[in-house]
């Protein structure tokens, strides 16, 4: 027989992928469409929780995953100058590199997945060509289908730019992150030896970047910190990709009739949680429940009861502990809020 139920899923990267792994393709018939599948691996590692390597070994990518990951057992939290503000152990954590995890969904997708090439300006226009019963918006924070459903959802521009790449040289065994005044500096274990990102705060500007000018901005900001931050700014030259912060307004519910957001189409939030991608994963794991339990029909809203709080929480979350980690202001409540951490000891810088 063939399956009841058609799906259309917007969006190529980590949410789709994985939703178009999940969904059961006896039951359910699934076109994925994608404007630019080049760009799902496109980066650098992702922080992996045990909640979003649950949800991958659901889908059936663990195991390749993690054969491709970095595991972290300690990790440090330092000020702009060096010194330590809490360093713990942070068992089940992998940092996995971003075109790794698309490998690996990529891997689990079932051979009946239909794939589009093209983009996307009407969602439920194409839903109706296409012949889906339901449509997911899984096409990230600048979301066609958020913006086609809410009215005035477009993304949100901060005055933040991240940065990330890679840095060449001995591995790295444990998460080091130093803040600070107007900006924050990382360092992970990665697949070249160790993967750096870093968030500075510029003036609102356009959407987009140049790399060069971002190091420059960055070098600037962070010139008199903790000498390791220097040092590897220095390394790195003008090899970044730099983009501006965009975050998902908030919402009222992640469904609308006959289409549900997922991913950061849904609560696209700061980077500095390493969240992003495991909530993706988490959500396409729940949605594929509930349109294996209720159909197209029914499984919006349960899904947006199950999801949506979460998700809301965790983006308003991160631009809060974004706020504390990098200002003036904010360090007097971070420094109070750490105390009540537990630190053991373990890790190093």
């Amino acid at each position: 027989m063939p399956p009841r139920h058609h799906v259309l899923v917007v969006g190529g990267g980590i949410a789709g992928l994985a939703l178009a792994a999940t969904l059961d393709p006896r039951r359910v018939r699934v076109t994925l469409v994608e404007e630019r599948p080049e760009r799902a691996g496109a980066g650098t590692v992702l922080a992996m929780w045990p909640g979003g390597r649950r949800a991958l070994e659901t889908i059936g990518g663990g195991e390749r995953a993690r054969a491709a990951s970095f595991p972290v057992r300690a990790g440090t939290l330092r000020a702009a100058d060096g010194s330590v503000l809490q360093q713990r152990r942070i068992p089940g954590l992998w940092f996995t590199p971003r075109a790794d995890l698309v490998a690996a969904l990529e891997a689990a997708l079932p051979p009946q997945v239909e794939r589009l090439t093209r983009g996307v300006t009407d969602p439920r226009a194409l839903a109706t060509e296409v012949g889906a019963d339901l449509v997911v918006g899984a096409d990230g924070v600048r979301s066609v289908c958020r913006q086609h459903a809410v009215e005035g959802s477009a993304p949100v521009v901060t005055d933040w730019i991240a940065l990330r790449g890679h840095l060449p040289g001995p591995p790295v065994t444990t998460a080091t992150e130093w803040w600070g005044p107007g900006g924050l500096f990382g360092q992970t274990p990665g697949p070249q030896g160790a993967a750096w990102f870093c968030a500075v705060r510029a003036d609102h500007g356009s959407a987009t970047v140049d790399p060069e000018e971002a190091i420059a901005l960055s070098r600037g900001h962070l010139g008199d910190w903790d000498a390791t931050v220097r040092e590897i700014l220095t390394a790195v030259g003008d090899a970044a990709d730099a983009q501006r912060v965009l975050v998902a307004p908030p919402l009222r519910s992640s469904a609308d009739e006959g289409l549900v957001l997922i991913g950061d189409a849904a609560h696209a939030m700061s980077p500095n949680l390493g969240r992003g991608a495991n909530e993706a994963l988490v959500d396409a794991v729940v949605l594929a429940e509930e349109i294996h339990r209720r159909g197209p029909k029914g499984a919006p809203g349960a899904y947006s009861r199950r999801r949506h709080a979460t998700g809301q929480a965790l983006r308003a979350t991160a631009g809060i502990a974004l706020h504390l980690a990098t200002t003036r202001r904010g360090a007097r409540w971070r420094d109070r809020a750490l105390r009540f951490v537990p630190g053991d000891g373990a890790g190093g810088g």
